[in-house]
């Protein structure tokens, strides 16, 4: 496979080796196979990543908005000893600068990649810079956008951004397991659905589907089922 083809993030394939892999009649390499591009220079799960990562990316500068008040406690009411004579008895809370400090590297990011795009193609762009203008504007070009040469270097750069911001301010609820459902990509049923999404991830292989695609692989299980029940 030439490098071109694979995925620049350096993805693999589950339970595929390379010919010259040591570990694969032990079992120690858990695959060493690149998995192909398919869009521009990422492979399938990297390109769907970015894709919910960008589209998610204003709700997510919302929800660190709206919780950037450094707490109750910050913004109770102060007793009368506490007061300062003279002074602004509606002084706002404190913030969480940590939060807004992020929410503000993740609404830059999304200004950045489209100025870079927008100087890469020689296009004009949205008419102001807002989370949920450029977020739709990488998303209308996004499989272009998918072909730079820093694909791999801003899928990480917002993989981060998403990951810190969810460590700090938590919005997905807990991961959902798929029970008895092999996957179509390695067999093993090790399915699940993380929270606050509708697609449907293989925990050993890595594949990610959407639900259309999850509900056909549903299908032709069933349909195998009942073509062996009826032979039987």
């Amino acid at each position: 496979m030439s490098e071109t083809s694979a995925c620049v993030r350096g993805c693999t394939m589950y339970r595929y080796h390379v010919a010259e892999c040591e570990g694969a009649e032990d079992e120690t390499c858990r695959g060493c196979l690149p998995r192909r591009a398919s869009h521009g220079r990422l492979c399938d799960t990297c390109h769907r990543r970015l894709e919910l990562m960008v589209h998610d990316a204003p709700g997510v500068i919302r929800w660190l908005t709206g919780n950037m008040r450094a707490g109750d406690s910050a913004a109770r009411a102060k007793e009368d000893h506490e007061r300062v004579h003279g002074g602004d008895e509606d002084v706002p809370a404190p913030l969480k600068i940590d939060l807004m400090d992020l929410r503000d590297l993740l609404r830059d990011r999304l200004t950045l990649w489209v100025d870079d795009w927008c100087e890469h193609k020689g296009l004009h762009g949205p008419d102001e810079h807002t989370p949920e203008k450029d977020a739709a504007y990488l998303l209308m070009w996004l499989p272009g956008v998918c072909g730079v040469e820093w694909i791999g270097d801003w899928w990480t750069e917002m993989a981060e951004t998403m990951s810190e911001a969810h460590a700090l301010a938590p919005w997905r609820p807990a991961m959902r397991r798929v029970p008895r459902v092999p996957c179509p990509g390695c067999a093993e049923t090790n399915l699940a659905i993380f929270g606050g999404e509708s697609d449907i991830t293989c925990l050993s292989c890595r594949i990610v589907m959407t639900e259309e695609r999850f509900g056909l692989w549903e299908r032709v299980l069933r349909e195998e089922q009942e073509t062996e029940e009826e032979a039987s």
